[in-house]
């Protein structure tokens, strides 16, 4: 099976480690920052634009907002109301708990897409590593 791709914020401590959290505890999925350059790539073949959103590619299909969160809850063995319950408050709440804490709105962008073919090729390399780094690198000042 080709490993899975959790797509998130790693600019804030409390997501870098939520998605740490959730990437142990389910196999076959790894964390890659949004700002990545090669989920940059990616985003811009798959959507011709860089959406900012909570994201999961699982196979040949590209999760987004309330489905990414929807998929890693179940596959963390949540049950199903308490998934919905929290894909609810996902939606209701996503958009105030960006511009708060990322400082920026999420994309208006939400549901289950397939994955484009110039989309994927970006994605060869990452679904290969076993382990990508969730932490931050330290910046290097002049």
């Amino acid at each position: 099976m080709t490993q899975s791709l959790l797509v998130y914020d790693g600019s804030n401590p409390m997501f870098r480690a939520a998605a740490e959290a959730a990437t142990r505890q389910v196999d076959g999925v790894v964390a890659v920052r949004w700002d990545a350059k090669p989920i940059q790539a990616f985003l811009e073949a798959q959507f011709d634009s860089r959406p900012f959103a909570f994201i999961l590619v699982e196979g040949e299909s590209v999760h987004v907002g309330t489905e990414t969160v929807g998929r890693i809850l179940s596959r963390l063995g949540l049950a199903d109301p308490l998934v919905a319950g929290l894909k609810r408050a996902y939606a209701a709440g996503g958009a105030p708990v960006g511009r708060l804490i990322h400082g920026r709105t999420i994309a208006d962008l939400d549901g289950t897409f397939p994955l484009s073919a110039a989309a994927a090729s970006h994605l060869t390399d990452l679904r290969q590593v076993q382990e990508i780094p969730v932490e931050e690198a330290p910046i290097e000042e002049d």
